[in-house]
């Protein structure tokens, strides 16, 4: 053999084995290749809250929320169930009063005491509409009961359904009439089922709220820009409450009447996690309660101002509701939607005529420095 065949057949031996050594490496799968991605569901058959954000059962959560009125007058207190709700709204009301519409997760204990059940306003079933939520109420306003009687929410009235006196409430000797009637999810959701009303939620409906994914996540637009603002004293003239905040616990203690605000199912002082002030517009109307105290309307569509608290934290935000079939939707000073922690939301309506009245502390001290009476 020539020595030129031997070249050229040592040449074709080291370009294949090179190849062959090439092709191996380019083509074995490398450990990034081998290791699939992982998918890892932190919550298995769980789904968030659209009350509070936080991770309950699938089949809990696919259920409409409950939303109760409350009265919120000094002689019928404590009230009831406070410290087992998801969102509370605080609206001002005739007097300079002010009510509550609590609003649960359908999973609170069947024989839980919640109240005193009290009469509907027009504004808190434009608010309870927002959540899909069956909404409770011991009679209405003559507006409210006018909005009641559509088919605009689904309603458990007592006075207004008489037959339903029974079967969704109780009385207790503890406050005069009407101060002393209350219910419990059981008796709601017999209700539910005598009036044939549906029980899931409505999945094509906007959710409110957007909330962290995880309850330690850092909520950014919430810390970006904000400044210290460790009391908050909403301007309401009557119950002159006040929202303090508790780094070691993370939340916020209510007091008003000069004291601790109670939930008289565990004498324990009402708390939440964040809070909305949403500035509304309103107006007297021309009807009148008993008491011949014009009865206000407030303002529930359109766009507004307002601030949101969380952690000790305040920023300047807006609103926007274009009907009352929208939601409304809460916006940082950027215009990014605000993304809230997980846990109770206090939602307080705050006139814009009085929005000026309330009150922002830095620090406790700084409060206190401002409220010792001279």
């Amino acid at each position: 053999m020539s020595k030129k065949a031997i070249i050229a057949i040592i040449v074709a031996a080291v370009v294949l084995v090179g190849g062959g050594v090439t092709a191996f490496f380019l083509l074995r799968p490398t450990e990034e290749k081998k290791e699939e991605a992982v998918v890892v569901d932190k919550h298995p058959n769980q789904a968030q809250s659209i009350l509070t954000g936080q991770w309950i059962d699938k089949n809990i959560q696919s259920q409409r929320p409950i939303a109760i009125m409350m009265e919120n007058e000094k002689h019928n207190h404590p009230l009831f169930g406070l410290n087992s709700s998801g969102v509370i709204y605080e609206c001002p009301v005739e007097g300079s009063s002010t009510r509550f519409m609590v609003i649960y997760d359908n999973n609170i204990d069947d024989n839980l005491k919640l109240g005193n059940v009290r009469s509907s306003r027009p504004y808190y079933i434009y608010f309870a509409h927002e959540f899909d939520a069956l909404y409770v109420n011991w009679g209405a306003s003559v507006r409210a009961i006018d909005i009641l009687a559509t088919d605009y929410i689904d309603n458990l009235s007592g006075v207004i359904n008489a037959k339903l006196d029974t079967v969704c409430f109780f009385k207790t000797n503890d406050h005069p009439s009407p101060s002393n009637i209350y219910t419990n999810r059981g008796m709601i959701m017999q209700g539910v089922q005598q009036m044939n009303y549906r029980t899931t939620l409505d999945t094509n409906k906007p959710k409110k709220f957007t909330f962290t994914e995880e309850a330690d996540q850092p909520n950014t637009l919430a810390v970006e820009g904000a400044t210290d603002c460790m009391v908050i004293k909403p301007y309401f003239f009557v119950n002159l409450p006040r929202f303090e905040y508790d780094p070691a616990t993370q939340k916020y203690k209510r007091f008003q009447f000069g004291k601790e605000q109670i939930d008289g199912n565990d004498n324990s002082q009402i708390v939440c996690d964040n809070i909305i002030f949403q500035d509304v517009d309103s107006h007297d109307l021309e009807e009148h309660d008993t008491a011949n105290s014009p009865y206000i309307w407030c303002e529930t569509t359109g766009k507004g101002t307002g601030k949101y608290f969380t952690k000790g934290k305040m920023i300047d935000i807006t609103w926007s509701r274009p009907t009352e079939n929208d939601v409304t939707k809460y916006y940082d000073m950027k215009g990014n939607e605000i993304v809230i922690n997980q846990g109770r939301t206090w939602v307080c309506t705050t006139e814009n005529k009085y929005k000026d009245k309330n009150q922002y502390y830095a620090t406790i001290e700084e409060y206190n420095a401002a409220n010792t009476k001279k």
